[in-house]
């Protein structure tokens, strides 16, 4: 049996703020560590009931882990949604969810 090369998309290992959680204190930024280098293409954060806006300013080059700063926020439910390119030149969306409480 012959098997050629084996291609992973890049996945996210680790974030700040994590999926789920739960804060008491806003993030001024987010940390998105991913399995490989990376290039961030799309990124949004979005009130439960709000419309996406675009965070920014997004790093050029493809890194593991990427930081990008966060507005100021009221408390209530976000979203962040975000599209990577990975090494292997595929598309790879994702996304997490958490709580700011008053």
């Amino acid at each position: 049996m012959v098997c050629g090369p084996l291609f992973a998309h890049a996945h996210l290992q680790q974030a700040v703020p994590a999926d789920g959680s739960h804060l008491r204190q806003a993030p001024v930024q987010l940390v998105l560590n991913f399995s490989e280098a990376a290039r961030l293409v799309v990124l949004t954060i979005a009130a439960h009931d709000g419309a996406p806006q675009k965070l920014g300013p997004l790093p050029q080059a493809a890194q593991k882990q990427i930081t990008v700063p966060l507005p100021a926020l009221a408390a209530g439910d976000y979203v962040i949604a975000w599209r990577v390119v990975g090494a292997d030149g595929h598309v790879v969306p994702g996304g997490l969810h958490f709580t700011l409480m008053q």
